[in-house]
């Protein structure tokens, strides 16, 4: 990464990314990513998992419904994961082979994995800039908007004065049709949100994005939302669809966040989009280009007036990692009718990138 991205919780110099390749006995090819931007040592740590404790156990299996199917699967080997204490693992890994199975079963369908999912999908999602450095900001808006991206996420949280001084800045920055939105990522206490909140309500901005801790109690959430006349989002670090669930039932809540890298995958989104009002479900992403088409694919199906996150720093992952390059145009990503969410793999970027490969 050209320029790290500095966030409340540390800093990110590099966007390691792990791919998963699927194939069945047609040939065809599933695709599908694991979180790991966080820390960049993890992503080792993850493709060692995959490997050693996932392969043997989903080579050969045999699936007429992707719903959920990879959380049937590793059910037999779950409690090493509990045994560990990491969680975390287990949910990342599950959620990109689960997004592998769903572009599988879709280029067996012979369809696109948006109209998959909802026939009538759009072929476009909007996407909004995010990964923006608070000293950077003006530098790096400026060049989401060359690219036509009308929305744009400021990271904040490292300090009071500093935060304000950054909203000043860019007051007036914004024309009408373009919107803010401010990411704490966790960085305050129940305290000082509620404190800090207060003294946010007087600028202009769509939403501020995790104020508090992701582990705090569903009591304290609600209580946090009901605290400030701003609008708050959550989602990428829930790893409960019972606490989404509770999360969408708040009428106050109206940006829920999950990451189908991260936690559930696909079949996570399907069965939210079936449960709650999906005008509330904009997907979270910072990874490569995998994770990201996936994510433009299913936010196209469910909720194609929405906004998707995205990665406004240099990263040839994230734009060059499948044969057709994802770019960004009139700030929408464009979605091909190609089945599933297309490929095969740019394999020059790949390997002059490669750390580690099962191949």
């Amino acid at each position: 990464m050209v320029d790290p991205v500095l966030t409340s919780f540390g800093v990110m110099k590099s966007r390691p990314c792990i791919i998963i390749e699927l194939e069945d006995y047609h040939h065809n090819i599933g695709y599908g990513e694991i979180w790991c931007n966080f820390p960049s040592d993890g992503a080792t740590y993850r493709f060692n998992l995959l490997n050693n404790v996932y392969h043997s156990n989903i080579v050969g299996c045999e699936f007429s419904n992707p719903d959920n199917f990879i959380e049937r699967i590793t059910e037999k080997f779950k409690t090493l994961f509990v045994q560990s204490g990491d969680m975390g693992s287990f949910y990342n890994i599950n959620s990109g082979l689960d997004c592998a199975i769903w572009d599988l079963f879709a280029k067996n369908q012979k369809l696109p994995l948006n109209k998959l999912l909802n026939p009538d999908s759009k072929n476009d999602i909007s996407v909004y800039a995010s990964g923006i450095n608070p000293s950077q900001s003006h530098e790096q808006i400026a060049v989401a908007k060359s690219m036509g991206i009308k929305a744009f996420k400021v990271k904040i949280g490292f300090n009071h004065s500093l935060d304000i001084d950054l909203l000043e800045s860019l007051d007036n920055y914004f024309t009408n049709d373009e919107m803010m939105m401010l990411d704490v990522n966790q960085g305050w206490n129940f305290q000082e949100a509620a404190k800090y909140l207060k003294i946010l309500e007087d600028y202009n901005f769509s939403w501020i994005e995790e104020p508090i801790s992701a582990l705090s109690s569903q009591a304290e959430i609600k209580n946090i939302i009901k605290s400030t006349s701003c609008d708050l989002a959550f989602g990428e670090n829930i790893t409960s669809f019972d606490e989404f669930i509770s999360l969408s039932q708040n009428n106050k809540s109206k940006y829920i966040q999950p990451d189908l890298t991260k936690y559930g995958g696909i079949s996570l989104i399907n069965n939210l989009s079936k449960k709650i009002q999906n005008n509330k479900i904009w997907l979270h992403f910072l990874g490569g280009s995998v994770g990201l088409l996936t994510s433009a694919h299913i936010m196209a199906a469910i909720n194609p007036s929405a906004y998707l996150e995205t990665d406004i720093n240099i990263n040839p992952l994230r734009t060059s990692v499948l044969k057709n390059e994802l770019n960004i145009e009139n700030g929408k990503i464009h979605i091909n009718n190609d089945y599933g969410i297309g490929g095969p793999l740019n394999f020059d970027t790949v390997n002059k990138y490669l750390v580690l490969s099962n191949a």
